[in-house]
């Protein structure tokens, strides 16, 4: 169903299909031209990406579902000739208060076909019925928005340094590649919705996280389209409330969130650095490096540090010294419940390969068998409850200080 390779029994794309339309149509029904374009693109372009992909010999791999070259490009040309001449077509249908210069439709039609193209290759089981029509819309909404405010220049030089950020990770294997599709996409998300100074802190997360996971010589795996949406979807969220709302309150929440983020990474980075071993948050019971819930004095300092580190970007654009410490309090706040969880809920298993308790659902190349603490709370799932702590402290914050 709608650009799978697969049988149409297993995926959920005729659920998320009329749920993307009921989003979008609760969201934005005074939108009507770009609502229409995406739903376009999710109805032509995302079919016919897939019936050229069938044809393929080569497929490859993104996330799980198996994509092909020929399907990829089948889905951003369909993309471009239905932005291109949709958009033309709707605003006169629509009596639009202005009309788009050729080369600006041109780079629009471009724009927008990379972000539905993108959304497609790190789809899995019908959640490109859900991605492409959103991730179209938002696309089209921040250029057409950042053209009028003429901020066209800014968002397309992004978009460029962007692209070599996440092909840089990806070639130093710092990322997967369903991880760097993603990151970009949000990062292009949060740019487009206020600028630099909502993207700082996220550049300062990622390229500080990268970095610390290099020097520290820990095994990593790989980031993966889920560990980026854990860290960073409440974030992007967060931007794209702003973008089409414009509450200034917002920033402060932004910058909170990504503060628990970088909080509780630096705290787990350089923790792993300690010679001590951890303790498990409120207890004295000594534990193995890695273990939830475990804390060491210099990962605390990590901590500190990396919430510091995102409370001080904030200053550099709006001095305050109240919004300083409501950031940097979040991110304390935001990384400490992160250990209590994850010591208290989050989920163990055990491996009969080696007789070990792990956190991961496969070990020794066979299934766990899960032995305490929530199932569905996995380490990427308290990443993304850190995430939401960070944001309501500093919501709580700057309406007490």
């Amino acid at each position: 169903m709608f650009g799978r390779l697969d049988v149409f029994y297993s995926n959920y794309g005729t659920i998320y299909f009329p749920l993307s339309i009921l989003i979008l149509a609760a969201l934005f029904w005074e939108k009507p031209i770009t609502y229409i374009i995406s739903i376009w693109i999710l109805t032509l372009a995302d079919p016919f990406a897939a019936f050229i992909g069938e044809k393929s010999y080569k497929h490859f791999v993104i996330w799980k579902d198996k994509k092909s070259l020929q399907g990829s490009l089948a889905m951003f040309s369909m993309s471009f000739i239905i932005s291109m001449i949709g958009t033309d077509v709707l605003t006169r249908i629509y009596d639009a208060a202005f009309f788009i210069p050729l080369h600006i439709l041109f780079g629009l039609a471009i724009f927008t076909s990379i972000s539905a193209t993108l959304s497609e290759l790190i789809s899995n089981r019908g959640t490109d019925n859900l991605s492409i029509p959103i991730c179209v819309f938002i696309s089209y909404e921040i250029y057409l928005i950042n053209y009028t405010h003429g901020n066209l220049s800014y968002l397309l030089s992004w978009t460029f340094i962007s692209m070599i950020i996440f092909y840089t990770a990806f070639r130093l294997k710092s990322v997967q590649a369903n991880g760097a599709i993603s990151g970009y996409l949000i990062g292009i998300f949060v740019f487009g919705s206020g600028g630099i100074k909502w993207i700082a802190p996220l550049i300062l997360f990622f390229i500080s996280s990268s970095i610390l996971s290099k020097i520290n010589g820990k095994p990593h795996p790989k980031r993966d389209i889920i560990q980026i949406l854990a860290n960073g979807f409440i974030a992007c969220l967060i931007a794209l409330l702003y973008f089409f709302n414009n509450y200034d309150f917002l920033l402060p929440i932004f910058y909170g969130s990504l503060a628990a983020t970088t909080a509780d990474t630096w705290g787990t980075e350089i923790g792993y650095l300690s010679k001590s071993k951890p303790r498990l948050i409120l207890s004295n019971k000594f534990v193995e490096k890695g273990t939830s819930g475990g804390i060491t004095i210099l990962g605390t300092i990590g901590s500190i540090m990396g919430s510091a580190l995102i409370a001080s970007a904030l200053v550099f654009f709006n001095p305050s010294y109240k919004l300083f410490f409501s950031i940097f309090i979040s991110g304390i706040i935001g990384s400490f419940f992160d250990s209590i969880i994850g010591r208290k809920f989050q989920a163990k298993f055990y491996c009969t390969a080696c007789n070990k308790i792990i956190e991961d659902r496969d070990h020794c190349g066979q299934r766990t068998n899960h032995s305490e603490g929530k199932i569905w709370i996995d380490n990427n799932m308290v990443n993304f409850l850190n995430a939401c702590i960070g944001a309501l402290s500093a919501l709580t914050l700057i309406q007490l200080f």
